[in-house]
């Protein structure tokens, strides 16, 4: 036995001596950190990374070299790339970064202090992401940041207003609701989002801006940008302009709204620097009182409109012009083209409404009192559409949208006499009511959905659902039945599992109980038994008791 021990303790000491000194009985995996190192370069960035790839699970990544002084690059770029977080490791190891490229890495998330080192920083382009939403503390450290674009993401929150080193921002085709204009920002782009209120400080330096195709409603916001030099604010839900909102602008030339809900422009002190206004695509009817600031346009476009008639001095400057698709009156396009040359009107009508016909290209319609004759018009429409009313069922809003615009035209063109035709003044009465009663039955309408609504918020607080601020009632209403139909199969499948274990239950307990009457019944048969061998014994107790007595007698005296 003694031998055994020796073999043993020597080969405890090889092991030990193998393995640094330490006994082992396993080797364990060596797990490596992922470093990634700039070791390429090419005109436009000083360092290049190829083939990145983070996930929202790792961990301790490293970038660069161990000695910073080796990272010193100042344009950084990624080829071939995917980031779903951006770590804080990449400016915490390149400190000097002035242009930093994060286009396309399909980033959802930044981490806290992502930017917490990047004081260098000037230009940041983080487009074609899937971020959705910016923390307002994520650039606070950034203050040399001049260039940000966050294009093409799905961005609900970022406020650009407390980044104030701003020029240059692109936040287009994104999500956003509302729009925080920083304070030095000379060009800021915003389009194709859902932005319905802009808010910031007074900006002087904002020269360009572009909000088109958006859910913008008035342009009220435009008074604290005084220097603006273009504005886009096509495909958005105005209704109308005004020079209220445009009185201190000495510098803007280029103007559009096309594509819009327009039926008032009222422009009648011009913009005196103003050359391009695109007006195109709205439901614009008289804009003669315009005339001033049509007169110094170099471009016009009046395109898709219901424009009956337009008027322009000799003296304008218009290079460009569009009128096609109007309600043109035909004596003032006559009038019209005497102070216009051809050229300058640069589209022209091929179909015609009946009672209408092509006068210098455009289609017109002959009378002597246009916008009467418009009026009288739109109300022998309004009255086919009404008998139709009665036959089929249509939208009560769209009527009171329609009336309203009567109401708004006449308005405009002041006060028509009707007095010298009674059945156009009982149409119009009867036309007055119905609005009235049409206008109270959308109250109703309004006031049951605003209950509806108050109603699925409280059930949504009473279930603990979040909701949606940008979702339409119809979808959160959708949730709350989705999420009581799971309950109910919830709630269901337990019943269903109790009811189950009641019968498992029950079962046990009949099983019980039969075995208890197959005893008792075992039990009885044993009884009877006994009762039988006790009959039995004490007949033979009987008969021998018998037998014992007839021995008696016969025995000899």
């Amino acid at each position: 036995m003694c031998w055994l021990r020796a073999v043993s303790l020597i080969s405890v000491i090889f092991l030990a001596c193998t393995n640094g000194g330490q006994p082992s009985y396993k080797s364990q995996p060596i797990q490596r950190k992922p470093e990634y190192k700039c070791i390429e370069s090419n005109l436009q960035y000083d360092c290049v990374f190829y083939d990145v790839h983070i996930d929202m699970q790792t961990r301790n990544v490293r970038f660069g070299f161990e000695d910073d002084t080796l990272n010193n690059q100042k344009n950084i770029t990624f080829k071939n790339s995917t980031m779903r977080k951006l770590p804080a490791a990449l400016l915490a190891s390149f400190r000097q970064v002035e242009l930093l490229d994060l286009n396309g890495l399909q980033i959802e998330e930044i981490d806290t202090y992502a930017f917490a080192y990047a004081h260098t920083i000037q230009k940041l382009s983080m487009s074609n992401n899937n971020l959705e939403r910016i923390e307002d503390d994520t650039f606070q450290a950034t203050t040399a940041l001049q260039n940000l674009q966050l294009s093409s993401n799905r961005l609900t929150h970022v406020d650009l207003s407390l980044i104030p080193s701003l020029f240059h921002v692109n936040v287009s085709y994104n999500l956003l609701s509302t729009l925080a204009i920083p304070i030095a920002v000379e060009e800021l782009d915003a389009s194709h989002n859902r932005i319905n209120a802009v808010r910031g400080p007074v900006n002087v330096e904002l020269t360009i801006l572009k909000m088109q195709h958006n859910n913008l409603t008035d342009t009220a916001w435009l008074l604290n940008y005084p220097r603006l030099i273009e504005v886009n604010l096509s495909n958005n839900e105005l209704e109308k302009i005004t020079y209220h909102h445009f009185v201190s602008m000495q510098r803007l030339e280029r103007l559009y709204v096309s594509n819009n809900r327009l039926v008032v422009l009222n422009l009648y002190r011009p913009i005196p620097t103003l050359k391009v206004l695109d007006l195109s695509h709205n439901h614009l009817m008289w804009v003669e009182h315009n005339q001033a600031q049509f007169d110094k346009l170099q471009y016009l476009y009046l395109d898709h409109n219901s424009i009956v008639t337009l008027k322009l001095s000799t003296s304008h400057t218009l290079k460009n012009l569009t009128l096609s698709h109007n309600d043109w009156d035909c004596n003032s396009l006559r009038a019209l083209f005497i102070n216009v040359a051809r050229p300058a009107v640069d589209d022209a009508d091929q179909y015609c409404k009946i009672d209408y016909h092509l006068e210098h290209g455009l289609c017109c319609k002959e009378s002597d009192k246009p916008y009467l004759d418009r009026l009288l018009q739109y109300i022998a429409m309004t009255s086919v559409v009404e008998k139709q009313r009665k036959k089929e069922s249509c939208s009560a809003i769209n009527a009171i949208h329609s009336v309203q615009s009567l109401v708004h035209f006449i308005k405009q063109q002041g006060v028509v006499p009707l007095q010298g035709n009674a059945q156009l003044e009982a149409e119009v009465n009867e036309l007055r009511a119905e609005v009235q009663k049409l206008a109270n039955e959308q109250i109703q309408q309004q006031q049951l959905l605003e209950r509806l609504q108050a109603e699925i918020d409280t059930n949504l607080r009473r279930y603990h659902l979040p909701k949606d601020e940008l979702a339409r009632p119809s979808d959160s209403l959708n949730k709350l039945f989705t999420h009581l139909r799971e309950r109910h199969l919830h709630e269901l499948g337990k019943s269903q599992v109790l009811m189950k274990k009641a019968d498992d239950k029950l079962k046990d307990q009949m099983d019980v109980m039969e075995q208890n009457i197959d005893l008792r019944l075992e039990r009885i048969a044993k009884l009877r038994k006994q009762y039988a061998l006790r009959q039995e014994t004490m007949l033979k107790r009987q008969v021998v008791n018998q037998l014992l007595t007839q021995l008696g007698n016969h025995r000899p005296s």
